[in-house]
């Protein structure tokens, strides 16, 4: 609905106008009464016969921001990973990686299916998927430390 707002704006119509094309397009006047069927036949036809193009949100400074930056349990699990690989505990430090190792280790905490992707974790899992890093990394650094001691 808003979506058709926004173009009758920018197409600059005014609103004797605007009804007119509703009721044409799906016998009403008012997006409030259609259905999301009739909403989309009305944004199609404003888009191939009026000619309105929708224009694309732009991003602030044109970068991706940090993962990181948003404190999702996620992100905290990736900064383990990419810790962990950069300590030389894991070969591979790749985002396949990390999804490769969720999906064999979350296969016990949810009914025998893995989850492939590391932003499909609900909090209780990823937040069990990040102790079980974090005892990893701690068994790597005491056989480190073992290992100097000898």
């Amino acid at each position: 609905m808003a979506r058709i707002h926004i173009a009758k704006h920018e197409l600059g119509m005014d609103d004797a106008e605007y009804r007119t094309l509703l009721k044409a397009q799906t016998q009403k006047d008012s997006c409030g009464k259609m259905s999301l069927a009739e909403l989309f036949k009305v944004e199609h036809y404003l888009k191939t016969v009026m000619g309105w193009k929708p224009k694309r949100a732009k991003s602030l400074s044109g970068k991706r921001a940090s993962p990181v930056s948003k404190g999702r349990p996620t992100d905290k699990l990736r900064a383990l990973w990419i810790d962990m690989y950069k300590e030389g505990f894991i070969k591979d430090g790749s985002e396949n990686a990390l999804e490769n190792w969720v999906k064999k280790m979350s296969v016990r905490l949810n009914d025998g299916h893995g989850i492939e992707k590391v932003d499909w974790l609900d909090t209780a899992t990823c937040s069990r998927l990040i102790e079980q890093l974090k005892r990893w990394q701690y068994r790597e650094i005491k056989k480190r430390r073992a290992k100097a001691c000898q």
